[in-house]
């Protein structure tokens, strides 16, 4: 695995500059999102870094950087202007590169891609909030190299990660109900997997299968989950008739995932993260598992 400069000309769609001015006040939220979560299973590091700001939505933007290294848990959340995702403390950077420099943690990590794109914005997996203007979404797999440093202790990583970009209008409390879904990277494939129940009762699944030579997209999803309801298994369903096994089998871990306003007597987004090991086509990976639901009760 080697590091390589960062550019943005080799992230291509996972580059996409801000989209400034794209919404007014009197319009719904409109969301500008970058993010990478990435994991070393052999050194027991892994983390997210997640970014969002709007034209329109203050309470939408938001930085945040959730890291476990050196066996301790940190996590950083700052507000994020309009128009960049570069705050305090967190600077996301586009071409590949970001760093983190604050009190309790720092971190320098450069991300390159790794296969294809897999681009949910052919589908409709997530229903478009504005008629006409559907959410623009992509994911790629990447190697991700660098250091973290925590209470005097630095930790080098080497291991792989996801990014993702998203922008246009977006509110996920208002598109579904609840959502699972499966990120895991190995040295030959990258598997995205995605499971929604939308608002009107109805069940969406979409998903891809990328390795060196091609992409597979999924058809079908079941996970499988334990009493506590955390991920076990998950049986994925191919358009070429094929099926795919994955399964865990470490768990190490996870945060909590601010997705709405910081506060709210309504409705709210409730999310959360494992890491893990996971085994798949007689193959060790690593990734983690992502559920999110509405919580009504207030």
């Amino acid at each position: 695995m080697t590091s390589i400069t960062p550019a943005e000309k080799i992230w291509g769609s996972l580059s996409e500059p801000i989209h400034l001015n794209a919404a007014g006040p009197s319009e719904p939220v409109w969301k500008d999102n970058a993010y990478l979560s990435f994991w070393d299973n052999d050194s027991q590091v892994f983390g997210t870094l997640h970014v969002a700001t709007s034209p329109n939505a203050p309470s939408a933007r938001r930085a945040r950087f959730s890291v476990c290294a050196a066996g301790r848990t940190v996590e950083v959340v700052e507000p994020l202007d309009e128009g960049t995702f570069q705050s305090a403390s967190i600077d996301f950077g586009l071409d590949g590169r970001v760093l983190v420099d604050h009190p309790s943690v720092r971190a320098e990590l450069v991300n390159a891609p790794l296969f294809a794109v897999a681009d949910y914005a052919s589908s409709d997996l997530i229903p478009a909030l504005v008629p006409g203007e559907p959410l623009h979404h992509f994911q790629q797999a990447c190697t991700v190299t660098g250091q973290v440093r925590i209470d005097g202790t630095t930790v080098g990583t080497t291991g792989h990660g996801m990014r993702d970009r998203t922008w246009g209008f977006r509110d996920e409390a208002a598109q579904w109900v609840e959502y699972a879904g499966l990120i895991t990277v190995d040295e030959t494939s990258f598997i995205s997997a995605m499971k929604f129940l939308r608002t009107d009762g109805t069940l969406a699944t979409d998903g891809f299968v990328i390795d060196r030579a091609r992409s597979t997209q999924i058809t079908g999803i079941t996970f499988a989950r334990n009493a506590a309801a955390q991920f076990l298994w998950a049986r994925l369903e191919l358009d070429d008739d094929s099926t795919r096994v994955v399964s865990m089998r470490a768990r190490h871990g996870g945060f909590w995932v601010p997705m709405g306003p910081a506060e709210t007597e309504g409705p709210a987004f409730g999310t959360y993260d494992d890491f893990m090991t996971l085994d798949s086509e007689d193959r060790c990976g690593g990734g983690f598992f992502e559920q999110g639901m509405v919580h009504r009760v207030a």
